[in-house]
């Protein structure tokens, strides 16, 4: 066998393994999407402090959204009252991890990656939040 038929039956054997949970982390992402409103998070996340920030960065795990998505979604969060702080932890923790790429996480990098992920983007988001909040104290 040559090389690319290779490269060719490994990049369908690790398709195959993805798409059952590609597919299922689409349908719940759709879910999530349909049924989670931006004007309900807005309520949630307005307020000055760590609270509104810690609730973006979970909040914002599940839902399916790409780092391009997110940019309107955050500027809507914004406009409804959503803090800075809690705006920029959004805005990091969302794309990071979706329900799709949590679903074929564990489908390729196994369980305990799959548990590590959502947790390193809420530390992350948690993280940049916190220096905001910090900055804008200071001025």
């Amino acid at each position: 066998m040559n090389t690319l038929t290779l490269i060719s039956q490994a990049f369908l054997y690790l398709w195959l393994d993805a798409a059952f949970w590609l597919i299922s982390g689409l349908v719940v992402a759709g879910l999530l999407q349909t049924f989670v409103k931006g004007d309900y998070l807005g309520r949630h996340l307005n307020g000055q402090g760590f609270i509104p920030a810690i609730k973006a960065a979970i909040l914002g795990i599940p839902l399916p959204l790409c780092s391009c998505g997110v940019i309107p979604a955050a500027v809507g969060l914004r406009r409804a009252g959503a803090s800075k702080g809690a705006t920029t932890a959004f805005l990091i923790s969302t794309p990071e991890t979706g329900v799709d790429s949590i679903a074929v996480s564990y489908a390729l990098l196994g369980p305990f990656m799959t548990i590590i992920r959502p947790v390193a983007a809420i530390c992350s988001a948690i993280t940049a939040a916190v220096l905001v909040i910090l900055g804008e104290k200071k001025t």
